[in-house]
Formats: structure tokens, sequence, C-alpha cells
């Protein structure tokens, strides 16, 4: 019973922390990958990223130790984090479960990009980007890994944040949920 009960206390404190949304983003060509033969860009919905240096400005980002995103980070030894605005809530599901790139016309599930300085793709939506430079990659016990990525080009718009406060979506506490 004392188990459960500090189990409950500690789902709602990691509940309490803020968590937003963002776009990870990266790619890497082919043969440079072992888990597939040709050019790779591939980009996820993620909610845990936050600034952890001034200088040099870095920022970490968790990702799952069994997705697409970590071995393309890295082997692509970049990426990119699209902040999403309040007006881009639609995203946050297309990004979680799709995965559609239309390498002709340079889009991801239907957002276009550009080629940053690193070779990251910098995705066309959100209200700030952040191109890195991998500088660390952090195993823990746990099922994500951490990236601490240094920011080497910044885009900001006008716009307020989403976080989790303002829709149905919940990726916090002890256990992963929608």
């Amino acid at each position: 019973m004392a188990k459960q009960k500090a189990d409950q206390q500690l789902d709602k404190a990691l509940k309490q922390l803020s968590y937003g949304f963002y776009i990870v983003a990266t790619r890497k060509g082919g043969e440079d990958l072992s888990s597939r033969d040709e050019d790779w860009v591939t980009a996820s919905t993620v909610s845990w990223a936050m600034q952890s240096s001034f200088e040099p400005p870095l920022i970490t980002i968790a990702v799952q130790k069994d997705s697409d995103l970590n071995e393309t980070i890295q082997r692509a030894q970049s990426f990119s984090l699209s902040v999403l605005g309040k007006s881009d809530e639609k995203l946050i599901q297309k990004f979680a479960e799709q995965h559609e790139v239309d390498y002709s016309n340079r889009s991801v599930n239907g957002i276009s990009y550009q080629e940053g300085k690193t070779g990251a793709p910098l995705l066309d939506c959100g209200i700030a980007t952040l191109e890195c430079k991998l500088e660390d990659a952090l195993t823990t016990p746990g099922d994500h890994l951490l990236f601490v990525g240094r920011i080497v080009n910044a885009i900001s718009k006008d716009g307020q944040p989403i976080t989790e406060a303002d829709t149905r979506k919940h990726y916090e506490g002890t256990s992963p949920q929608s």
C-alpha cells in the first residue's frame, strides 16, 4: 500500500512539470545507416526538451531508444527542434503517428523543409526552429536517450507555444498516455 501511494505521488509530481510540444527532425544519407539503403529523413513529436546551457547555447531532448529518430540523430550528428505554437495542435498527433516523406518536394507529412547548415531538415512550421549539432548522447537506464545539441542556427516567429495543459494529449507522469 505504501509503494502504491508513493507511485501515485510520483505520478502527480511529474505531471506538475511543464511540457511543451516539439517536432525533432534529422536527415542522413542511406549509405551511413544500418537499417536502410536510401537517404532518410525522420521527424517526430517530442515533449521533453529544454535549454541546458547559456554559453555555449545548448538544448537537451529525450528520444525513445527504439525509434528511427534515435538512430538517425546519432548517425547524422545533427537535428532540428521546431517549437509548436497554439495553432499547430494538429501536427502533434500527425508527427507522433505518420511518417510520409516526399523527397522531390522536400516535405515531411505535408510540411515543407529546407536543408539547414548541418544538413538537418528545418521544417516550415511552429513558432521557432533551433538547428543543432550533436554534442553528446547520454544513455540512461530508462526507455529514452538524452541528446545534447549545440544551437548553430535559430529562426523565431510570433506566437505562443502550445503545452500539454492546452491539449488533451499527455506524455508525462509514470506511464505514457494520449
